[in-house]
């Protein structure tokens, strides 16, 4: 059975490789912020890294019930960057991981898109960000009516707590992120969008 958990309301483009001396990464303890949501946690060590990842499935041809719905495995990026967060921060933790939250996304229109320039032109309503294995999904941020190509916030609603189904698989490296949003009505007849999306994720030591 497919379950669903929503997050609580609260509050990828970059190298593909990205290397512990060169991704602006952080070590935050002590004044860092806490495992549960932002704010200060003085028993919190954690690492911080982007990982981007592009999203393809936004197409006149991909329409379903006047809906977008693209999702993509986060380890079939190219160079799997999100593999490279989990070995930097394990290097810099000294330790695996005890958990991996979210805490800042981004997307852009990609280059290569082909026949609309902003996003009100094939988006209409709210974007909702997920996180997919093949029995949970969790909804980890939303954006009301993006407009323009972007950078586009992502509002981030998913504390560790809500999380928690999915942590072993943002451990593993194993899971999807997705997209889902309303099509807008007036979109034009052929476009082919590429969303590139960019997640700021933390690995906690505890």
């Amino acid at each position: 059975m497919h379950t669903q958990t929503t997050a609580r309301s609260q509050p990828l483009t970059l190298p593909r490789r990205l290397a512990l001396g060169g991704m602006a990464a952080m070590l935050a303890v002590g004044c860092g912020a806490t495992s549960d949501g932002p704010g200060p946690d003085l028993n919190t060590a954690g690492y911080s890294g982007p990982v981007s990842v592009r999203l393809d499935k936004f197409k006149d041809s991909e329409v379903r019930n006047e809906s977008f719905d693209s999702d993509r495995e986060i380890d079939s990026e190219p160079g799997n960057p999100y593999a490279d967060f989990l070995r930097s921060a394990s290097t810099v933790l000294g330790r695996s991981p005890a958990a991996v939250v979210l805490d800042r996304v981004t997307f852009t229109l990609g280059s290569d898109t082909r026949g609309v320039t902003a996003f009100e032109q094939i988006f209409t309503g709210s974007v909702v960000v997920y996180f997919a294995t093949s029995s949970v999904t969790v909804n980890v941020g939303t954006v009301a009516r993006p407009t323009g190509a972007g950078p586009v916030t992502v509002q981030i609603t998913a504390t560790r707590s809500d999380l928690a189904p999915i942590n072993a698989a943002l451990l593993s490296g194993h899971f999807k992120v997705g997209m889902r949003v309303p099509a807008a009505p007036g979109r034009p007849a052929s476009f082919d969008a590429r969303v590139s999306t960019t997640l700021y994720f933390r690995a906690l030591a505890l």
